[in-house]
């Protein structure tokens, strides 16, 4: 490993004084049928994360680009996304005409680690704008998102929600943040995805395995948050988002203030606080201790010229997480505006340190990213002093990639990737669930990318190997009297787990009119620290967890099909898949009791789950103000060795949306109203010793536009959820089971300043 870090060193060196030229791209941005010159169109560079907008006068200007293929996206609203590749030189042209539509099918994403419009993709991947989280935002960034097709949440209140991707959760779908993997004990039913909205940009899902790319874990999917892009050249840029939520008389304030010099030096600056009281469910009744409140701070620095750019950033979150057992549920109710923390909560700290550098060697690239991360947890139930669970984990991580074009139309990635994690008890912890432990993640893969004319073609092949090493000698371990699963005399325990991996899928768009992906591709998860080793109560769970140290690792092959057809006005998709689990990992009640708790088990069989997603869009082109979209989504999971339902499987789901976008009117610009609405059928497939859960309708509306105060622009958003005020019960909620209901009407309003 020394030696290859000191290769890349040195080919950084060569690089960086081999080129000191600086290419530039330049141009005009204008309406297609006016002519007119458009100001404030987003001109952006997703390799390199950062861009500009036009002047007044339709005109941008992007600098230090390195001579390589890069991909540029123009994007308004009102106009259609617009996509070209280009190759820079000492000063290059590029004008734009932008075509004015109220939808835009096709944008650039960068989660299937090429670079690509989404309808090329052939992996399914579906992008949350930051604009879309601010329109229609909630307490939690994964209820947020959860609103896509095929994509749902498991969650324990407001404030503590972790994705579910075509009914599969838990570990089995991975967080990326700032490109980097993002381990914080997803493991644990009511570990929440521990990420926040400050500063990013957007949110991709990859929809389906993407082990081939970002290995164990990312067996169901991704979630990949993507940052804000840098500051254009030569600029000091802000903003300030105010928000409030009615229901939990929530707050949040995020400020940030980004910079970027003319010789490519970069910063900035972001931090973020939110702070909620209890919640009121649909008949008006407080749901005691669902509050909750977090801290967020975000800073970095980076670096941007021809040869490449490199950015280092630094991450702190901390959360206050209120929840519920369900023998107090009463007795955790106190007055309406109570913020304090009372017993039982969770605290929960990361701090994250993360390095990202992109060198460019004519039209390769390499691209190391490195990692580290700190997560504290505790979980407190009895006294405010005494730390029920306490666990500590420190993780490195890195991911080092080679883009080499192997010709014009073909390009292959060959890439490492590692992961070393250690998980410690609390000396200070009174009870003990999982043991002190490390786990060691190695993987070697290749990926290959043709695309020509209507066509793109990918396929790769990855090996991974894991050292688990489990460790119960210490006095706290014996003293407390906690054994490994199968009780080894030598209290230690090790498993190792390794295999192949392969995926391939193919894009083909004979016209603009159609879009055909077909997608097959194997994943794999290997045991969790919970699954092999979990041996003692968990706190907020009612329940007594055991693992089972002779788990193998989960293998799946899924196949998705995909077809999209567009015409001037509408547009109609459809998604089919079927996964076939082996080794499928699960959680079940028994018989059993220590003391007052329920013993749950953690089993292995065979699964299957199938399903798909339909879009309509319509977008009539003579009626432009007025758009609407409905989806349905459906999956099935099933053990396969008799035939039962799998336990969290979510209800099948259908949605409905119309907006009306107006001309600009009394000072208000591009105001919109958009009517939602959300039908969730019954879900009478539970698992063995779950409960049927009926169906219910959600209403929603939005309502926004943008203002001019003093000179400055404020964007204003209005949403209301449930405005029906309907009391349901969430089938994926873990408070389900207490017959506890999910929140009622809400009213949200977000105000964004940006100077």
């Amino acid at each position: 490993m020394k030696g290859l870090f000191t290769l890349v060193l040195t080919m950084c060196m060569h690089i960086v004084m081999a080129q000191n030229d600086i290419n530039s791209i330049s141009g005009k941005i204008t309406d297609t049928e006016s002519g007119e010159p458009l100001p404030g169109v987003s001109v952006f560079v997703p390799e390199l994360n950062r861009g500009t907008i036009t002047d007044l006068d339709g005109f941008y200007r992007i600098s230090n680009l390195p001579s390589r293929t890069i991909t540029v996206q123009f994007s308004f609203m009102g106009f259609g996304t617009t996509i070209s590749k280009i190759n820079p030189s000492s000063s290059t042209t590029l004008d734009m005409r932008l075509e004015e539509s109220t939808t835009s099918i096709d944008e650039v994403v960068v989660s299937a680690a090429y670079v690509m419009s989404k309808e090329s993709s052939p992996i399914s991947i579906e992008k949350i704008s930051q604009t879309d989280i601010l329109k229609a935002p909630a307490p939690s960034l994964m209820s947020a998102i959860a609103r896509t097709p095929g994509v749902n949440e498991i969650s324990m209140g407001p404030g503590i929600s972790k994705p579910v991707v075509r009914g599969l959760s838990f570990s089995r779908v991975l967080s990326v943040y700032q490109g980097a993997r993002f381990e914080n004990q997803q493991w644990g039913a009511d570990h929440g995805l521990g990420l926040t909205e400050t500063g990013i940009s957007g949110v991709e899902l990859i929809k389906g395995p993407a082990s081939i790319i970002y290995g164990s874990g990312a067996m169901a999917g991704v979630v990949n948050l993507i940052e804000e892009g840098n500051a254009p050249a030569g600029q000091v840029i802000g903003d300030v988002n105010l928000r409030g939520y009615t229901n939990s008389l929530g707050g949040r304030v995020d400020a940030g203030v980004r910079g970027s010099s003319l010789d490519g030096f970069n910063w900035s600056l972001r931090a973020a606080t939110e702070s909620h009281a209890d919640y009121l469910d649909g008949d008006g009744n407080t749901v005691g201790n669902t509050r909750f409140n977090t801290q967020n701070i975000k800073a970095g620095v980076g670096l941007e010229k021809k040869w490449g750019d490199t950015k280092l950033r630094y991450t702190y979150l901390q959360q206050n997480l209120g929840f519920i057992e369900d023998d107090e549920v009463d007795g955790l109710i106190t007055s309406r505006n109570d913020r304090s923390m009372q017993l039982p909560f969770q605290d929960v700290q990361d701090h994250f340190l993360n390095s990202e550098t992109n060198i460019f060697i004519g039209e390769d690239k390499l691209k190391v990213t490195l990692g580290y991360h700190w997560n504290y947890r505790q979980e407190i139930e009895d006294a405010v002093d005494e730390v029920d669970l306490g666990l500590n984990q420190r993780n490195f991580m890195y991911d080092i990639k080679y883009f080499k074009e192997l010709r014009p139309n073909l390009e292959a990635i060959f890439g490492v990737q590692g992961f070393y994690l250690q998980n410690e008890n609390q000396d200070v912890a009174e009870e003990i669930l999982i043991p002190d432990a490390t786990k060691d993640d190695r993987s070697i893969y290749g990926l290959l990318n043709y695309s020509r004319d209507a066509w793109v073609v990918q396929g790769g092949l990855r090996y991974d190997y894991r050292k688990v090493d489990a460790d119960t000698r210490g006095d706290k371990f014996v003293d407390y009297g906690f054994e490994l699963p199968g009780a080894p005399e030598s209290r230690q325990h090790s498993a190792t787990f390794d295999g192949i991996t392969a995926s391939g899928g193919a894009t083909f768009r004979p016209s603009d009119r159609w879009r055909f992906r077909l997608n097959l591709a194997s994943g794999f998860r290997a045991p969790d620290l919970a699954e092999l080793y979990a041996n003692g109560p968990h706190p907020g769970t009612v329940r007594f967890e055991v693992g089972n140290t002779n788990f193998i690792r989960e293998q799946n092959f899924q196949t998705d099909l995909g077809v999209r057809f567009k015409t001037p006005d509408f547009s109609l998709a459809g998604e089919v898949f079927y996964n076939h689990v082996n080794n499928y990992i699960f959680f079940a009640p028994t018989d059993e009791t220590v003391g007052d708790l329920t013993v749950w088990r953690f089993e292995q069989d065979n699964a299957r789950l199938y399903g798909g997603e339909a879009f309509l869009e319509i977008h009539p082109s003579n009626t432009k103000w007025l758009t609407g979209s409905t989806s349905y989504s459906m999956v099935i999971g099933e053990r396969r060795s008799d035939n039962t339902n799998l336990p969290y499987i979510p209800a099948f789901r259908w949605n409905q949306e119309i907006n009306f976008n107006f001309k600009d009117a009394g000072g208000i610009l591009n105001p919109y109203i958009s009517l939602l609405g959300s039908y969730i059928f019954d879900q009478n497939r539970p698992a063995i010793l779950e409960e049927a859960t009926p169906g219910y309708y959600l209403l929603g509306l939005n309502i926004g536009g943008s203002l001019r105060l003093g000179g400055q622009l404020v964007d204003a958003y209005i949403s209301g959820t449930n405005l029906l005020n309907i009391a349901y019960l969430d089938h994926m909620s873990l408070y389900r089971p207490f017959g506890i209901h999910q929140t009622g009407r809400n009213v949200a309003l977000n105000l964004r300043l940006n100077f």
